[in-house]
């Protein structure tokens, strides 16, 4: 492994470059450098592919969009209407997005109880939190791309004192 420095406007970081004599040697590599940043490899029940869970928690299947489908097989376990089939029922704790969910209901519970915060602002964060969740698990692209954005509590707080 040789460190590379690399600038992007005008930052700094320091990469690994790392060769690899075969493809087997680069996929082990792979899926230990996964298992030391903590994601578990698993094999979804709808689409049959492996995949790495972010979490600890039991997340039975995967958050990629299904090509048969359309949508991600974490919506498709939820609605069996999609399969014609009964999933096993996955907890909604188990999913990836309800963990941000969580951890921001639970920031705003408490900065209302130190009243930082008026009960009708929280209320409007608490609706949009709710929003957020609900499309995250609905719309695959969002949940990739802007739902991490959108949950920073500060743009919560925000969005929810304009009105």
């Amino acid at each position: 492994m040789i460190p590379v420095v690399e600038s992007e406007n005008g930052t700094s970081k320091i990469l690994r470059k790392v060769y690899y004599n075969n493809l087997k040697d680069f996929l082990m590599t792979d899926l230990f450098e996964g298992y030391i940043h903590g994601h578990y490899l698993w094999r979804c029940d709808i689409c049959d592919r492996y995949f790495f869970m972010t979490t600890a928690r039991n997340q039975l299947y995967c958050s990629t969009v299904n090509k048969k489908y359309g949508v991600p097989c974490s919506y498709i376990a939820k609605h069996p209407e999609v399969t014609k089939r009964k999933m096993k029922k996955q907890r909604k704790s188990d999913s990836l997005y309800y963990v941000l969910w969580k951890n921001r209901y639970d920031s705003i519970r408490k900065n209302k109880s130190l009243s930082k915060y008026s009960a009708n602002v929280s209320a409007k964060a608490k609706e949009l939190i709710d929003y957020y969740f609900n499309l995250a698990n609905v719309d695959f692209d969002y949940a990739e791309n802007q739902y991490e954005k959108d949950m920073e509590l500060s743009k919560i707080y925000e969005e929810a004192m304009k009105d």
